[in-house]
């Protein structure tokens, strides 16, 4: 009898042993899905972690908000097409926490566009294209010379008012 409540206690301590292994290790993967990182190149390497193609990504610009940072971003190289998106990360007093990807609406070769909450993000990797114009509902309007390759731009608050937009070449001419 003495035998039995020695192995049935052994088998209750084995279970509870496992049951608290069990609990760390969801514990501990769970504390280790945040991504943090420390500087640009901590983005770019979490980035290209998170998109896992095999291709190079390559960062081309950086928008920093309030509360986060938008890292613009480009796959690909000179004998592909390239694809275009961004990045949303968290600031915090020391580091950035990774948020998400988002993808690019393409407006043409090498022309994109995308939302980001109430504003709207611009990228111009097309050699052609000299400005970005856009026309605003009010009769505003902007005309953003594109004074490098790839270029960023940035429209803050552009959901509160109707606009329109075009890549122009050296002429003037919609591209």
């Amino acid at each position: 009898m003495c035998h039995m409540l020695i192995k049935q206690g052994v088998y209750n301590m084995k279970k509870t042993l496992s049951l608290i292994f069990a609990l760390l290790l969801i514990v501990s993967l769970v504390g280790c899905s945040e991504k943090i990182a420390v500087n640009d190149d901590d983005m770019l390497d979490i980035i290209t972690k998170e998109l896992d193609l095999d291709v190079s990504v390559k960062r081309i610009g950086t928008i920093d908000l309030d509360e986060v940072t938008l890292v613009s971003y480009m796959t690909g190289n000179e004998y592909q097409a390239y694809t275009y998106g961004y990045a949303e990360f968290e600031k915090h007093k020391d580091n950035y926490k990774f948020i998400r990807t988002y993808s690019m609406m393409k407006r043409g070769m090498d022309l994109n566009s995308a939302m980001y909450n109430d504003s709207y993000l611009f990228i111009i990797n097309n050699e052609n294209c000299k400005s970005l114009w856009i026309s605003f509902e009010s009769g505003q309007e902007e005309l953003i010379s594109v004074d490098k390759i790839p270029f960023v731009y940035f429209l803050e608050n552009a959901l509160n008012s109707n606009f329109e937009y075009q890549f122009l070449d050296k002429n003037d001419e919609e591209i």
